[in-house]
């Protein structure tokens, strides 16, 4: 098997240094990426109006404008373009079943539970999945699945809740439910509709891959995922172009009322939204991680009333560390999370510095930004 080498230069790559990290004053690691962070003005939701227009940038490091494959953070919107079809045609499906439809869960006991329940309510069943067959995130699961001697099944998968509520949204219009990884099934383009009547940008413009999960997915931007995930808490009583597109306004809080039916225990999303990765910290939030160095997060506090739109690109793919890490000097540059407090403890560690290399807008946030340069253990 002959691998084609492919050359590109610096000026191409949309990535930039995020952060460096010193050994005694030696650069040990220096991690890459793209970091968007947006507010709304007070007319955000005038969709008549440019997105560059209706909001105001806080951080812009790296190529902003770069498209990426959005991956699982398109998952609201993708719930959303069959929303109400799911609502008008399921009546006893609950909160968090709707919670399930957005998640990458870790396949925990509750999390199959649930999409037990979504399958005994709207008829579908697991042989109808078109995701890949996978073992559970979660050890538990794995267990279990371990003691029963099974192999890697489709409901195991971390998208099998958003397949779940495409198979039933299809059934309940009428469509042969085999046809919904198809890209060029009309039941895309309410996506698609959606997506451009947020951006301003034509129907025509988005592309599609194959995601990992099969599904279809579309490119944006990370400063058009930070304004699309700063609307996630802020749309509800929105007037839209379309009243299906009503629920938008619903989206984040269900993600925030069940944090764990979108994610799992221990997962960096989770831990932003319960609180657990910023303990102190003036607001709330809720996250979305995204394969390969994806992090989406929209924030609602009183130091910003419209809201805080945050998009991370890793160059290197997802790590968790990292990513936190960049999230928390985000936060506490815009003084919205205290430094996360020290343990006592007899190893050396004040060698050891991290240098950031982005630093937010004063001059649009109100907030005075925070040196550059911390000292992490």
């Amino acid at each position: 098997m002959v691998t084609a080498m492919i050359t590109t230069s610096s000026e191409t790559l949309p990535w930039q240094p995020i952060f460096t990290i010193e050994r005694s004053r030696k650069a040990e690691v220096t991690v890459y990426g793209i970091v968007s962070v947006v507010t709304g003005d007070d007319n955000f939701a005038d969709f008549a109006r440019p997105l560059e227009q209706r909001y105001r940038t806080l951080v812009s490091h790296g190529k902003t404008d770069f498209e990426l494959w959005t991956r699982s953070l398109l998952k609201p919107w993708q719930l959303l373009s069959h929303m109400d079809t799911l609502k008008r045609n399921y009546p006893d499906l609950k909160d968090e079943h709707y919670a399930l439809f957005m998640a990458s869960h870790s396949a925990e006991p509750c999390h199959m539970e649930a999409l037990d329940t979504v399958m005994k309510l709207t008829g579908i069943n697991e042989e109808s999945l078109r995701c890949p067959q996978a073992s559970p995130l979660c050890q538990e699961s794995k267990d279990l699945m371990k003691s029963r001697g099974e192999k890697p099944r489709r409901r195991y998968h971390n998208c099998s809740g958003k397949h779940s509520g495409y198979l039933a949204a299809l059934k309940a219009m009428g469509e042969k439910p085999e046809s919904y990884l198809d890209e060029n099934n009309p039941h895309h383009d309410d996506l698609k509709e959606i997506l451009a009547y947020f951006t301003g940008r034509p129907t025509s413009s988005f592309v599609a891959t194959t995601d990992g999960c099969q599904l279809p997915n579309y490119a944006l931007s990370t400063f058009e995922i930070a304004g699309i995930y700063q609307s996630l808490f802020n749309l509800e009583n929105k007037t839209l172009a379309r009243p299906e597109w009503s629920h938008w306004g619903k989206l984040g809080q269900l993600m925030h009322t069940y944090p764990r039916y979108v994610s799992g225990l221990g997962r960096l999303d989770y831990k932003i939204m319960t609180g657990e990765a910023f303990p102190g910290a003036d607001f709330q939030a809720i996250a979305k991680e995204g394969a390969d160095g994806l992090l989406g997060v929209s924030i609602i506090s009183n130091k910003f009333p419209n809201g805080l739109g945050i998009c991370i690109k890793l160059s290197s793919g997802f790590d968790n560390k990292h990513m936190e890490l960049i999230l928390r000097e985000i936060l506490q540059q815009l003084e919205l999370a205290p430094p996360k407090k020290k343990e006592a403890q007899d190893v050396r560690v004040d060698h050891i510095k991290t240098h950031f290399h982005f630093q937010t807008n004063a001059t649009c946030s109100g907030t005075k930004a925070l040196p550059l340069s911390t000292t992490v253990s």
